[in-house]
């Protein structure tokens, strides 16, 4: 059995999906301990819970340490089988970071999930951003996913709904080179609210385009506002994605808060566009750690140049070496852009190896 130092490097819930869908796919069995020893609260959480117990029925796992702010966790997964699941993740617990952990497993099977979860919330992706930036990368690798985001869900409610589905995944899976950035040809923003005025989302679009038409003269803006009167999540946010001539899209974006002016939102979001892309690299800070667990299975040497290197990367880079025999080369230093390569393992099912 492999055991995984939960409070290892940033000691943050990505240890846990990372080491549960490495767990999942080899069919090893693991235990975590200090299970985000570093945070507030420590444990699992609402959001993890939901996450350990929906891997644990696809891959039929026996799991010990499952209740909320458990600090250890054993899993011992037997077969990944096709599922069609509905997953209510009561408080707002991020969406994407759900189906981050379960991304893994879908390459291998047919899956179909409907999640009620935050959609944009603090601390994770949006699904926006997961539908525009990562999930690109995937298929393009060999992954088959579709993903739609029927409704968003805000913090601290949650309530948004997104829809996931999966085929089996082409084998081993490309690998993923992002390095080349090519030419600016186009931003898309989208701003969007619930149980707020459409003032908030307008406010907030209209700042970030000011902001983004002064930098960028003549690259032609896309937008759109998705606005919901309805009351039983209330919240705002905005993504912005830069698009380039190489196939390449950069995103950021940014959440509203009580008592931040919408103008702020707006702002907050295209000064991160500016600073990601100030430094012309291809891979966004938040995609490089997505990637990692992928760029080891592949088949081939795998390199990303990213924006910043952020401990999330370093961390997730640790775990998939305590599963996988590779070894990354990461060529710069933390909260600077950097240079990650590695040679993957090629990795197929077992059952698929012996026919």
């Amino acid at each position: 059995m492999l055991s995984i130092d939960g409070a290892h490097g940033e000691s943050g819930g990505q240890i846990l999906r990372t080491t549960l869908a490495l767990s999942a796919l080899l069919q090893k069995e693991i235990e975590i301990k200090d299970i985000r020893k570093g945070r507030e609260k420590p444990g699992l959480r609402p959001q993890h819970l939901a996450a350990v117990k929906t891997m644990a029925t696809v891959c039929n796992a026996n799991v010990l340490g499952l209740n909320e702010n458990s600090t250890y966790l054993k899993f011992n997964p037997t077969k990944i089988q096709s599922a069609k699941l509905n997953i209510n993740i009561s408080t707002a617990g991020s969406a994407a970071l759900l189906l981050q952990q379960l991304l893994p497993v879908a390459l291998l099977e047919e899956f179909s999930f409907r999640v009620v979860a935050g959609t944009d919330v603090p601390f994770s992706p949006s699904i926006n951003y997961l539908n525009t930036v990562f999930c690109p990368v995937l298929k393009k690798a060999g992954a088959a996913f579709s993903l739609e985001s029927l409704a968003h869900g805000y913090y601290p409610i949650g309530k948004g709904r997104v829809v996931f589905n999966s085929k089996k995944a082409k084998l081993p899976l490309k690998p993923i080179n992002i390095s080349k950035l090519g030419n600016l040809e186009r931003f898309k923003i989208f701003s969007h609210s619930s149980g707020l005025p459409m003032e908030v989302a307008e406010n907030q679009l209209s700042a970030a385009k000011n902001i983004l038409s002064e930098n960028f003269a003549g690259i032609d803006i896309i937008d759109k506002i998705d606005f919901s009167s309805r009351k039983d999540t209330i919240g705002s946010g905005i993504d912005i994605f830069a698009y380039f001539s190489s196939g390449t899209v950069i995103g950021t974006n940014a959440l509203g808060k009580k008592g931040i002016p919408a103008t702020n939102v707006g702002q907050e979001a295209a000064d991160k566009m500016l600073t990601e892309l100030k430094t012309n690299k291809a891979c966004d800070s938040h995609l490089a750690d997505q990637l990692i667990l992928y760029m080891a299975l592949a088949k081939g040497k795998s390199k990303i140049e990213c924006t910043k290197l952020t401990n999330h990367t370093l961390t997730n880079i640790w775990v998939t070496e305590q599963f996988l025999p590779v070894k990354f080369e990461v060529l710069g230093n933390l909260n600077e852009s950097a240079e990650i390569s590695v040679e993957g393992i090629g990795f197929v099912p077992q059952n698929q190896a012996n026919q």
